[in-house]
């Protein structure tokens, strides 16, 4: 079993990999979103269409490397989606992990305690800025910071 640093830690390196799993899913919808559809269009500018004969063997090329492009943007479609669904169900068990350590770290009774590790684990405070926002010096800020940690220990002892 982790010792109640190492468990409270936790949760700054599941937010990164939040954040790394959250960008890798902006990009797939953005590779997703950039694979529209195309079609041969007998358009010209002047806005008319402009027939080809289809027994045109360059016109009958044209058509079946289209078909084969389309076919592999619509595999590639279903590839980035199976990977996006993916990323989005390691990132649900990730922030589901960090929820269940938010709870445990709510059963901290002491206010100031709870605000010491609250600010140091979860928020990223420093020891100084700390102790200015709970008004104690940086000293007595680390001496409840130790017990603040004991009594997480205390707490993970007997929820486990």
């Amino acid at each position: 079993m982790l010792d109640a640093k190492e468990y409270l830690m936790q949760v700054r390196r599941l937010d990164a990999r939040l954040k790394v799993i959250d960008n890798t899913i902006e990009r797939l919808r953005a590779d997703i979103s950039s694979l529209t559809d195309i079609s041969l269009k007998s358009t010209w500018p002047d806005g008319q269409p402009h027939g080809t004969k289809i027994t045109d063997p360059t016109s009958s090329s044209a058509i079946k490397i289209a078909e084969a492009t389309e076919e592999k943007r619509q595999k590639l479609r279903k590839e980035l989606l199976n990977y996006e669904f993916q990323q989005i169900s390691a990132r649900s068990i990730l922030w589901q992990k960090q929820m269940e350590i938010l709870d445990k770290l709510s059963l901290i009774p002491d206010p100031i305690l709870f605000k010491i590790l609250n600010f140091r684990y979860i928020e990223g405070k420093s020891f100084e800025w700390i102790a200015v926002e709970i008004g104690y010096t940086w000293r007595h800020t680390i001496n409840l910071h130790g017990k603040a940690l004991a009594e997480m220990q205390r707490v993970l002892n007997e929820n486990n």
